[in-house]
């Protein structure tokens, strides 16, 4: 039998191997068993890796085992970040809203082309599939955990890795001891309220007499992510199908060509629609009410939240935005910026300058109404609420468009148009997903 200090090394040095990062390495470090394990095998390694400790502030132990994964890192020569988070409990509940709240925060800290490393086995594996078989998944549900996917939107080339999927946690305690390793016992694994630990602790063990589940979902799971991949290939077909259309304030496909499918091949449209942004699968529930309400007749605007993003409807298009955060405008009315880089907006959106966009003193603000502006081609002003229409910005974004101001004269209307007084194009308004 392969020694597990060869055979999770063997492991960690295929999957780096197979799916290479661009940018930095990230592991989630919470101080137990699965991370330090990888922890201390990657440092061997001499493979560089900064360690993030989420503190979720849900137990009284949380500050003393941030202290313990510092202490661990800094033996290791491991460099270390500790991210304060607050959890959601209205976010799917505890478990969710602090495993929502843990991805957010790994979000933030990374950059373009970045991978996170998490710690989960096969057992982790097993235990996920019969939850979402439990909660009545579909096929991309069960299956499960991926070794490698995208994190967060494709555009960001971010990615997740799981290097020790296919050990057992078996193979991690016998190496933790070989190792002398320390590591954190979490009191709440062993609340039975948890669905995971009900399944690990009075499940699992039983069904583990007569049949080696661990083997059994690997192998489930690789046959229905094949099966999930066929989907998200339909699924790509039609969003073309459909006129897909990918603007800075968000996707979008044409209403008539959608509603021409069939019910199955919508939901699964919209399903691979999510993917592609890196957003987690709606209930069923809320795909059908989407469906519902994106075929609302009249002048009904809907808004269906679904996983982290917001289904709406404008001019005949069905658009996938992200969640956006309440507007107040800006505290003193207006932003200074000259122009030579990149200006950070309220509702993390952005202005950058465009190709020939010249450096100068700038204002930025924001609609209070009554404004007016005359397009560059145009012989007459007209009201900036009416141009907006036209230039088909839909009325989610209309008092987030940012007006750019230079000697007193509007420039530029985000990046719909210039006036006369403005430079040959507008600059780059997106938002910062």
């Amino acid at each position: 039998m392969t020694p597990p200090s060869e055979r999770l090394n063997d492991l960690l040095n295929r999957s780096l191997k197979r799916y290479p990062a661009s940018g930095q390495l990230w592991l989630g470090y919470s101080g137990g068993l699965d991370s330090s394990v990888l922890l201390h095998l990657l440092a061997r390694a001499q493979v560089p890796v900064t360690a993030v400790y989420i503190h979720h502030g849900l137990s009284t132990d949380a500050g003393a085992w941030q202290d313990h994964c510092q202490a661990v890192a800094a033996q290791l020569g491991v460099p270390f970040v500790a991210h304060h988070v607050q959890v959601d409990l209205g976010d799917g509940g505890l478990e969710q809203g602090a495993r929502n709240a843990r991805y957010r925060a790994f979000d933030q800290l990374m950059g373009a082309g970045d991978q996170l490393l998490l710690a989960h086995h096969s057992d982790d594996q097993a235990e996920t599939f019969l939850l979402r078989l439990l909660r009545g998944a579909g096929v991309r549900g069960l299956g499960a955990m991926p070794e490698y996917r995208v994190f967060g939107d494709r555009s960001t080339e971010k990615s997740l890795l799981r290097p020790l999927l296919k050990a057992t946690r078996s193979e991690l305690e016998s190496y933790a001891r070989v190792h002398e390793l320390t590591w954190i016992e979490d009191e709440s694994n062993t609340d039975l309220a948890i669905d995971r630990n009900y399944l690990r602790n009075r499940v699992l063990p039983f069904i583990n007499e007569r049949w080696p589940v661990q083997a059994r979902v690997v192998q489930a799971s690789e046959n229905l992510r094949e099966a999930a991949d066929l989907l998200q290939d339909l699924a790509n077909e039609d969003l073309q199908r459909c006129g897909y259309q990918r603007e800075s304030f968000g996707h979008s496909v044409d209403l008539v060509s959608f509603s021409s499918l069939t019910e199955a091949r919508r939901k699964n449209l919209l399903r691979g629609w999510l993917a592609l942004q890196g957003s987690r699968m709606p209930e069923a529930l809320h795909l059908v009410q989407a469906l519902q309400q994106a075929g609302a007749v009249g002048d009904a605007a809907p808004e269906v939240v679904l996983g982290e993003r917001v289904l709406r409807r404008y001019r005949d298009r069905l658009f996938l935005t992200p969640q956006l955060q309440p507007f107040h405008g800006i505290d003193g009315g207006e932003i200074q910026w000259d122009g030579s880089g990149e200006l950070d907006l309220p509702g993390n959106w952005a202005l950058l300058p465009s190709q020939g966009w010249p450096v100068a003193d700038y204002r930025v603000r924001f609609r209070i109404g009554g404004e007016r502006a005359k397009p560059r081609e145009r012989r007459h002003s007209q009201t900036l609420k009416k141009l907006l229409q036209e230039y088909s910005l839909p009325p989610w974004l209309r008092d987030r468009v940012p007006l750019v101001y230079r000697n007193g004269a509007l420039v530029a209307v985000g990046n719909l148009f210039v006036t006369g007084d403005g430079p040959a194009e507008p600059p780059i308004w997106r938002f910062l997903d």
